[in-house]
């Protein structure tokens, strides 16, 4: 069946050349402007209202009529307007409205290949210490990426700080329940991968940028269309009605009240009873402690995450008469530039803060009652060498590439009954290293030329665990696997999620669960790009540990809807009990651990 007149339109309106680059306005917190920034209130507000006004029109005649409708009145602003503002109106209207959701959006590198290409910069020798000038080059390959630039773009239409129209009455906004939670999460999973790749090559972690007043040593030249350099060396300028004390004194409070637990509105304190609280508040949104003010940058926390980013995005060299922003002015770049890190890093400690002041320790004693092993025999156990978690390349399971291939049938003949007790040495299809490699992936550009792109991809895997199910009931239970690099594991902010699923377990069952690593849900659920789910590791191998934890679904289940009820991250958001270590995890019954090994291979 062929799809609607109208989706090969929204295609074309999607993918139409960029316009001439527009300078920054001079009057960055006014209403008014020749260049959409959707990190200012004032602009995503005007943006919104298009969306708003697009779901209208649809509610008034459903189906193709409707949405012809839409794709009529996104031209004619298009063409009279900044059509930046209207695409980001017209894919908010995609992202959340029936109508909309049935067109798959084109990817960032078919709406805007011109935005994806390399900035090829030169690199400093690798045999040169980590802190050399020039060393974030070196990771230009991972922020570069077109599927993690996507994502982060993707985030802010799926997650507007303001809320996104309602679909049934457009007028009305709707904040989605732990929206912030969940998007603040986004960015801290992002900041544990990065700064994962950079371990891979021996260079310290991100530093936060919280001292506003000190150079940025960090240069950065995208080389892409409409954007400006940064020259290393620079330092952070205010904006009209809007100095760098204006900011301090945000940031000053928001990190009082992350220590103290308490806002203010006006006179009033407000205690901070979650993370939500505190994370709408340093954002800016609806939700935020200001009440009405939220919108007002010069509110009393003002816009203090989405300004952070404007900026930054406002810092150029001394020379530049462009008026042209950095990458960081868009949400399809600003992954691109290390002070993206920087910045969100330092976010993100002030929400962290909080949870360490305010949270007690999990109670991990709702586990159920299931068994994987920490080890086969008696004695004492090696830590991390669960025979229970298997890892197996695809390439080496014997008919996986078939589309009606049984995986589970496959893992529970190759793995359990008889072959049960065994451990993972003696199974030719297990492995305990996996693989990566910088690929050359090709990008199509408007005039029909090809670019090459370097590309981390990882060999196809799947896991196979082996859980048993004690009681003489049914139980479906969650299944979630982390990933940490060795160095880090004690930290844990830097514990990756790589999946969550429900997996129900028959009566005394011994079951071998398949789970192809395709199926991750932080590629399908969270939106992270499919080919990055792997950190890179190391040519000569670099160590890591994953973790399998299991918990009992009907507590994890928001509502009796599907979705977590447990806080993001959980287990990892709170501290750990005084006196115990990450590793002391594995004296749960319900969690094991597995060293691994990932290989780089040139």
């Amino acid at each position: 069946m062929s799809p609607p007149p109208s989706h090969a339109r929204l295609r074309a309106l999607l993918c139409q050349a960029a316009s001439l680059p527009l300078p920054l306005p001079r009057d960055l917190l006014g209403e008014h402007s020749r260049r959409f920034l959707p990190a200012l209130p004032s602009h995503l507000e005007r943006a919104l209202s298009v969306a708003a006004h697009f779901m209208t029109l649809a509610n008034a005649r459903p189906g193709e009529e409707g949405l012809a409708a839409v794709v009529d009145e996104a031209e004619r602003r298009m063409s009279e307007g900044d059509p930046e503002e209207t695409r980001y109106a017209l894919r908010v209207f995609l992202a959340h409205h029936p109508e909309g959701r049935a067109f798959a959006v084109p990817s960032l590198e078919e709406r805007a290949p011109h935005l994806v290409v390399p900035s090829r910069r030169t690199e400093p020798p690798r045999k040169a210490p980590p802190g050399v000038p020039g060393a974030e080059v070196w990771l230009d390959y991972f922020r570069e990426d077109a599927g993690l630039n996507d994502a982060v773009d993707t985030w802010r239409v799926r997650f507007p700080s303001a809320g996104h129209p309602d679909p049934i009455e457009p007028s009305r906004r709707v904040l989605p329940a732990r929206r912030s939670e969940r998007y603040w999460f986004t960015h801290q999973q992002l900041l544990a991968r990065y700064d994962t790749e950079r371990l891979a090559f021996g260079m310290p972690r991100v530093v936060p940028l919280q001292d506003y007043m000190a150079p940025i040593n960090e240069g950065y030249d995208s080389r892409l269309p409409g954007f400006a350099p940064r020259p290393a060396g620079v330092s952070l300028q205010g904006l009209p009605g809007y100095d760098i004390m204006d900011h301090a004194t945000r940031r000053d409070r928001l990190c009082t009240g992350a220590s103290s637990g308490l806002l203010w509105h006006g006179d009033t304190p407000i205690d901070l009873e979650s993370l939500e609280q505190l994370a709408h508040t340093a954002e800016s949104t609806p939700g935020s402690v200001d009440g009405e003010a939220w919108r007002d940058p010069l509110g009393p926390h003002g816009a203090f995450h989405h300004l952070g980013q404007v900026l930054l995005a406002n810092l150029r060299g001394p020379r530049d008469t462009t008026g042209l922003p950095s990458v960081l002015g868009s949400p399809a770049t600003a992954a691109r530039d290390p002070l993206f890190y920087r910045w969100h890093r330092h976010v993100d400690d002030i929400l962290d803060a909080w949870q360490c002041a305010h949270l007690p320790p999990h109670d991990l004693s709702d586990a159920p009652p299931v068994r994987m092993r920490k080890w086969i025999g008696d004695g004492v156990y090696p830590a991390h060498q669960s025979p229970d978690f298997l890892l197996c390349f695809n390439k080496d399971i014997p008919g996986a590439d078939a589309p009606d291939f049984d995986g589970q049938g496959w893992g529970q003949a190759t793995f359990g009954g008889e072959h049960w007790d065994k451990p993972p040495p003696s199974f030719f299809v297990s492995t305990h290293t996996l693989r990566t490699h910088l690929g050359q992936h090709p990008v199509r550009l408007p005039d029909g030329t090809e670019e090459l792109t370097p590309r981390l991809v990882h060999e196809p895997f799947t896991y196979f665990l082996r859980v048993e199910n004690p009681l003489p009931r049914e139980q479906t239970v969650t299944i979630r696997i982390h990933l940490v690099a060795d160095a880090f594991a004690e930290d844990r902010r830097m514990w990756m999620e790589m999946d969550r699923f429900v997996h129900t377990l028959q009566p005394s069952e011994r079951a071998v669960i398949y789970r192809p690593s395709r199926l991750a849900s932080v590629v399908h659920e969270r939106g992270w790009p499919a080919h990055l789910l792997l950190p890179r590791g190391r040519r000569e191998g670099m160590l890591f540990r994953f973790q399998v934890m299991i918990t009992d679904t009907s507590l994890d289940t928001e509502g009796g809807e599907p979705g977590d009820a447990r806080e993001c991250g959980y287990p990892f958001n709170r501290l750990m009990p005084r006196g115990q270590r990450i590793a002391d995890l594995l004296a749960q019954p319900n969690i094991v651990t597995r060293n691994i090994w990932i290989h780089h291979v040139d």
